[in-house]
């Protein structure tokens, strides 16, 4: 019983406040939606991927010491990727005023389990930057790459010219979807803060439960209470001419 007692009551606080939520709803998706779309920079997402060994093997060349290998090839192709002479040859090359630490953390580099397909991944706020980047970093880590263990069986797969940066940030369908609920249960909050502070008594029963005497009940219509009583004048000829008199 207690419990429908308190689901009604919070109905009845939803219908009182309702103009608050709305309110706050609207303010706070616009907010979001404002700062996400103009305040915050956005940011792209470029992949390219790397064949470290040979995918087309013999059935004798297909053993575990074969697999193992080519294993091993990826693991070190990956290590050189991460190296600060990588990092320093692409941003001479592409000119860039970050530091070869602030690109390395731009840079991610992920290889399934026993696999010898690497993906480099670049995040930039700059669709074709994050693009140029990923390039870079492949073609001059598979450069390095070859000089340092004179492996030749290294490629990239994709190709350069195809593909663009995905958007990762904002997603503008997420973002509103977001921002809407958001704002709902921020105007529940609030609505909920103000019923907690609002001292005010609007029914007998409140003040029966708060021990207070009730001395008389006043039913006021504001309709009526605004409306004016109409005044009527009677004119009747006067006795003089052109002379009326008012009752």
């Amino acid at each position: 019983m207690n419990e429908k007692v308190k689901i009604k009551d919070f109905i009845r606080i939803l219908k009182k406040r309702i103009l608050i939520i709305i309110l706050s709803t609207l303010c706070i998706t616009g907010f979001i939606i404002f700062s996400s779309m103009y305040l915050m920079k956005p940011t792209y997402q470029y992949s390219t991927q790397v064949l470290a060994g040979s995918l087309s093997m013999d059935e004798k060349e297909a053993s575990i010491n074969k697999v193992q290998e080519n294993r091993q090839l990826a693991l070190s192709y990956m290590d050189i990727i991460k190296s600060p002479q990588i990092m320093l040859g692409v941003k001479e090359e592409l000119n860039l005023k970050t530091s070869s630490y602030d690109l390395l953390k731009q840079v991610s580099i992920t290889n399934r389990d026993n696999s010898q397909i690497i993906t480099i991944t670049v995040k930039d706020s700059n669709p074709e930057s994050a693009k140029d980047i990923a390039q870079t970093v492949a073609r001059h880590s598979i450069s390095n790459f070859k000089d340092i263990t004179n492996v030749k069986q290294i490629s990239i797969l994709n190709d350069n010219k195809m593909g663009q940066a995905e958007l990762l940030f904002p997603k503008p369908k997420f973002i509103i979807a977001i921002s809407i609920v958001i704002g709902f249960f921020a105007g529940i909050g609030l609505a909920l803060l103000r019923e907690h502070f609002d001292d005010s008594t609007y029914s007998d029963r409140e003040l029966e439960l708060l021990g207070i005497p009730l001395l008389g009940r006043l039913d006021l219509n504001a309709k009526r209470i605004n409306r004016k009583r109409k005044t009527t004048y009677k004119t009747l000829p006067s006795t003089k001419r052109g002379e009326y008199n008012e009752y």
